[in-house]
């Protein structure tokens, strides 16, 4: 999901210039950066583009076969990685309420919403968001852990992990930095999801002016991931039409808030991608509350 975060700086006695080793990467349909200080910092960077290739490679890959196969009794055996997604999303459906559901691939289709859409954007008619509620569901998605295999039991439900695969990048991302002794650095996947390695200063972008910073927060050994109404959208008839769906509605979420930042402590192992899944589930629930996870909610006060 699109999230807006800004990095501002480093601590006081950190720059980004003195970091060993910086790059950036086109991956997961966004601008990745990876920063970090020390001895294995380029081969750990290295080595962490190369997993974030093949992850997006595996889940296109998986979820291309499950949704082929959609409607018939078959499970398909798919990756560690892509059922470890399809797992928590689960998981976290069942406890946001269906607030966060991934099925809702349909939906996400039918008001086809992003940044650099070649289309005109439109309203979808009633009709049609009626006909697009049977597709959408988490409980059309089945798994079976001990075979690492999942299915889908109608014809054209879709997947969309967009909420969560980024934070599970990272994570793994995260893990490699670990293995190669890296204690400073940072994780950017595309101002969507962050995960910074001692203590860092990032702004938040203000929603409604996106060039000015709402305001600054220290991030130390934790993730910190943001959903926000104001990149991807259109407005018809001064009414804003932004990309976070509600799976109950299958409408953009008209929850009163722009913009939803939640970090996670890394004594997680999988912090960002669960701080990537709250984000889009408190944006649309903002009453949500989780143990070990502090929520910035940004309210929309303009009514547009």
């Amino acid at each position: 999901m699109a999230i807006f975060i800004l990095i501002f700086g480093f601590g006081c006695h950190q720059t980004f210039e003195e970091l060993t080793f910086e790059r950036s990467e086109i991956a997961m349909g966004t601008v990745i950066t990876l920063k970090a200080n020390g001895a294995n910092a380029q081969a750990a960077i290295e080595e962490s583009f190369r997993r974030i290739t093949t992850l997006e490679e595996t889940i296109t890959a998986d979820i291309l076969k499950i949704e082929t196969t959609a409607g018939s009794m078959d499970f398909i055996q798919i990756s560690e990685d892509t059922y470890k997604m399809l797992k928590t999303a689960q998981e976290y459906s069942q406890l946001t309420n269906g607030a966060f559901d991934v099925m809702i691939g349909a939906a996400v289709e039918l008001w086809n919403i992003s940044e650099n859409s070649v289309s005109v954007p439109k309203v979808p008619s009633r009709e049609e968001i009626e006909i697009v509620k049977q597709f959408v569901g988490y409980e059309h998605l089945h798994l079976i852990e001990e075979e690492c295999s999942a299915r889908l039991d109608l014809k054209g439900v879709k997947i969309d992990l967009g909420a969560l695969a980024k934070g599970y990048a990272a994570d793994l991302v995260r893990r490699i930095y670990i293995d190669n002794g890296i204690t400073d650095g940072l994780i950017d996947f595309g101002t969507s999801t962050i995960y910074a390695f001692s203590s860092k200063r990032i702004g938040l972008k203000n929603p409604r002016q996106p060039d000015t910073i709402y305001r600054i927060i220290e991030v130390k050994d934790a993730a910190i991931s943001t959903s926000g109404d104001y990149i991807k959208y259109f407005i018809v008839d001064g009414r804003r039409y932004h990309h976070i769906i509600d799976p109950r509605t299958c409408k953009p979420s008209q929850s009163g808030v722009s913009s939803v930042s939640v970090i996670v402590d890394g004594s997680n192992e999988y912090c960002a991608m669960i701080a990537d899944i709250l984000s889009t589930a408190a944006f649309i629930n903002p009453t949500l509350k989780v143990p070990n996870a502090e929520f910035i909610i940004i309210k929309n006060e303009t009514g547009g």
